[in-house]
């Protein structure tokens, strides 16, 4: 959602109108879930997607309609057959698109906007807030900050402790009719990678591709360095391995060893094991990973400490180069990340 909310603030900054699509509700079989976003450019150009095929090329003909009008809807889109087929939704299913036209000069979307973004590049919680009214057929947006302030064209009503409190995409309908949708931005967790050499080159990129904060750590300079790493958002150089109290790992932190050598992982993942990551993988051979699990059993860790560690690393594709296992290891934090949230909604 990130790189959406950069091309919005990029168009509201120039006063360009655009549109956006964004589904609200989803039942039966459909390619995208509540809170997958498209924006629809004058030009016919997009940012995003809302499924691809006949679905998405139906969403864009009828935004372009909303952005020459500057209104919105919420509209409604049920594929079956042929069109659930080119879509790979066979059992069929139905999906209700809020689409919304959005004036390059409209002051409280800007405000909104900037929020956003300034929330994302400090690495900030903040959710946006977006109203619709079926009786003026417009809409509205705001952005709560993870302070509780309020920025935007806010509904007077609007319940903060609420907004903050919400993990997924979330609709809210009020007696008249009133749509209010909460999207959580900047939830996409937060990836470490300790260690800067080959693998790790290649993981960043993957990692910040699909929207993880991204910070890699190494002790040599030489190494962990802008010039290695462009795509990183962090890169930090940590004189002494032994000591990551100064790497502050939360229950969104996926943490990812490949350090040099045995003793820097196995120094690593003693620390690492006593924060309360949410995945935790070491790369390594099954040996190199036996001898360094002995050594933490004879430092006191249980071996429900050690059921927490990924390792061999990374889902077992038959990766070999670098590019290979960032592929890998990329794609098994996706599967940890989208399990999380599907414990989340339950």
């Amino acid at each position: 959602m990130n790189s959406l909310i950069r091309e919005m603030n990029n168009l509201l900054e120039r006063q360009q109108d655009f549109a956006l699509a964004t589904i609200i509700r989803r039942n039966g079989s459909a390619p995208r879930t509540t809170g997958a976003k498209m924006l629809v450019r004058a030009d016919e150009s997009i940012e995003g997607t809302v499924g691809g095929g006949a679905l998405e090329a139906e969403v864009i003909r009828r935004s372009l309609e909303m952005l020459k009008s500057g209104r919105a809807s919420v509209q409604s889109f049920s594929f079956s057959g042929a069109d659930a087929a080119s879509m790979d939704a066979i059992c069929g299913g139905q999906v209700d698109v809020l689409i919304e036209g959005v004036a390059g000069g409209a002051a409280g979307a800007a405000e909104a906007v900037r929020a956003l973004g300034a929330a994302a590049e400090s690495h900030r919680s903040a959710w946006l807030v977006t109203t619709f009214e079926p009786a003026s057929q417009r809409t509205s947006h705001a952005a709560v900050l993870h302070d509780g302030q309020v920025l935007g064209a806010a509904q007077p009503d609007l319940d903060t402790a609420l907004v903050r409190q919400t993990r997924l995409p979330k609709l809210l309908l009020t007696v008249r009719g009133v749509l209010t949708l909460i999207e959580p931005t900047n939830i996409s967790g937060s990836v470490y990678i300790f260690g800067a050499g080959h693998v790790s080159r290649s993981l960043a990129q993957f990692t910040r591709a699909v929207d993880f904060w991204t910070v890699v750590i190494d002790d040599r300079a030489d190494y962990a360095n802008r010039e290695r790493f462009p795509q990183a958002d962090q890169v930090v150089v940590l004189p002494d391995m032994a000591d990551i109290s100064s790497i502050s790992i939360e229950a969104d932190g996926y943490v990812v060893i490949v350090t040099r050598g045995h003793m820097d992982d196995l120094t690593v993942l003693a620390q690492v094991l006593r924060t309360p990551a949410a995945y935790i993988g070491m790369i390594g051979s099954r040996r190199k990973v036996a001898l360094i699990f002995d050594e933490l059993r004879k430092k006191g860790y249980s071996e429900a400490d050690l059921q927490r560690v990924h390792a061999p690393i990374g889902l077992p594709i038959g990766a070999e180069t670098p590019e290979e296992i960032g592929i890998s290891i990329s794609a098994e934090l996706i599967q940890k990340r989208a399990r999380l949230r599907e414990d989340s909604a339950l």
